[in-house]
């Protein structure tokens, strides 16, 4: 180099040889970090692959081996009337109540638990003739255009099982006890009570409840009536009032109503809730409260096998 000032040439200073060698190291070890930070990704992702193959492969299995059998896993030959619990291959459960004095079994007692395959297939015709009672949740069913039609639903904002009986629909300009006795439908299926939560005691609504299935059997002798259980707010909801504890409660009650009656029942909160009780994501609005398009036709789908 040339200094400008005196015009000597000077030599560039060269790093000396341990600062050298330290370097080398460094490099060295960041290499071999880099290294072993790309073989753990790449072997987690190889992995997460495999367990997602499998996870497929064995869906499919279980959709298959369950289309095609039925076990009876308890029944009770003596008295003239038997309640047999059966379970699929995919794990799902149902009560099926018999009559010892015919041939044939009688279907009036069901309570379906539906596997958690999710299924959305379902025929529209299938529902024609019959009634969907609820509050604003089941007026999705033909908001969705290509669900239901509009009078195959007697449903209200903030309805409940005693509004059920005293408050008219505006559509209909009657209520939904009176809409059904003027329809005569071949079933009913009520999902109420939701909005008839509030942490305390249930009775109002076990009462109010009862009363609406009493009248709607006398009032509709030759429908068939299934009960739809509450379904479960998402884990993030706007209805801090609404605990899912408090839904199962309900719940329960309404099965065993159902198994008093005579009735069908639905478990739909098993259905789309996730392994913490919560409404699963993708099935649930914003809202954590009401249902997104899809899950309506996975509520069909089930319904479907349930009454078929």
């Amino acid at each position: 180099m040339v200094n400008p000032n005196d015009g000597r040439k000077y030599k560039k200073p060269k790093l000396p040889k341990a600062i050298v060698i330290m370097y080398a190291l460094m490099i060295i070890v960041l290499l071999g970090i880099c290294t072993g930070v790309f073989i753990v990704l790449f072997s987690n992702v190889s992995e997460n692959q495999g367990k997602s193959q499998n996870s497929s492969e064995s869906a499919a299995i279980i959709e298959s081996s369950s289309a095609q059998s039925e076990k009876p896993v308890s029944s009770s030959a003596e008295s003239s009337s038997e309640s047999i619990i059966f379970t699929s291959d995919s794990g799902s459960e149902y009560i099926r109540s018999t009559d010892s004095s015919t041939e044939s079994s009688s279907t009036s007692n069901i309570i379906y638990t539906p596997s958690e395959t999710l299924s959305e297939n379902f025929d529209r015709a299938f529902f024609e003739d019959d009634l969907f009672i609820g509050d604003s949740i089941f007026t999705g069913l033909y908001l969705y255009d290509g669900y239901l039609a509009e009078k195959n639903v007697a449903a209200a904002v903030g309805y409940t099982p005693y509004g059920a009986m005293s408050k008219a629909i505006d559509s209909k300009g009657m209520t939904a006890l009176e809409y059904a006795k003027e329809m005569q439908p071949k079933r009913i299926f009520i999902m109420l009570g939701s909005n008839a939560l509030s942490g305390g005691s249930h009775s109002g609504l076990e009462e109010s409840y009862r009363e609406l299935v009493s009248r709607l059997m006398g009032a509709c002798p030759n429908a068939d009536i299934c009960c739809i259980s509450i379904t479960p707010t998402a884990r993030y909801n706007d209805y801090p009032n609404i605990d899912n504890s408090e839904v199962r409660e309900v719940n329960a009650v309404i099965k065993s109503m159902c198994s008093e009656l005579g009735l069908k029942y639905c478990d739909l909160y098993s259905l789309i809730s996730d392994e913490d009780g919560y409404f699963r994501d993708d099935y649930a609005e914003v809202d954590g409260m009401h249902f997104l398009g899809k899950t309506y036709a996975v509520l069909l789908s089930a319904l479907q096998k349930i009454m078929s």
